[in-house]
């Protein structure tokens, strides 16, 4: 299959795959792919805009279903669902150069990484805009420790769904290149 065409059926099955599990899991609150999705599409993706717009093209078509909310918190939730795939080009140079337990801990450590800003930015957001809370330091405090079951979820989901993603990258790339080798040792 040419490259090109490689390329372009990836995008489409990630996003997908991450509109059709943010559907099924939307009543587990923050277990999402988008984050996971964002981290592989910079991986996989040299081309960082076409990364960009994998998380956003997830986003877009899985809130035509699910619904909006507040404008600015939207901006803020979207921006930080493409940081990931920022962080994913240099995952790509450590994945390429390092071991298997190096490997594991900068996957985990991206997907955990994003996670945390997007708790914290997220979080601030909604203290910022809603009037859930006061606007004081207690506000802000109160709204980060009422959000701390939905950042569990959010964690368990990146960290999930980037293991499932990665991992199945890792055995798929293993498989295609045992593969090659035996072909090119049988010829």
């Amino acid at each position: 299959m040419e490259r090109r065409t490689e390329k372009i059926l990836v995008f489409i099955a990630l996003i997908a795959a991450a509109v059709g599990l943010r559907l099924y899991f939307q009543v587990i609150p923050n277990f999402a792919p988008i984050a996971a999705v964002a981290l592989f599409a910079g991986f996989y993706f040299s081309n960082r805009w076409f990364a960009v717009l994998v998380p956003i093209g997830a986003m877009v078509i899985s809130d035509q279903f699910i619904g909006g909310y507040q404008p600015f918190l939207m901006a803020v939730v979207y921006s930080f669902l493409i940081l990931p795939a920022f962080l994913g080009s240099p995952l790509r140079k450590i994945l390429q150069d390092r071991g298997a337990m190096t490997t594991t801990l900068s996957l985990v450590g991206c997907s955990l990484t994003s996670s945390l800003l997007f708790f914290v930015a997220t979080n601030f957001a909604c203290w910022l805009v809603s009037s859930w809370y006061p606007r004081s330091l207690a506000g802000l405090w109160q709204c980060y420790v009422a959000a701390i079951p939905f950042f569990r979820y959010t964690l368990m989901g990146d960290l999930f769904f980037a293991g499932v993603l990665f991992g199945g990258y890792a055995l798929f790339h293993a498989k295609t290149t045992a593969t090659t080798l035996n072909r090119v040792s049988v010829d």
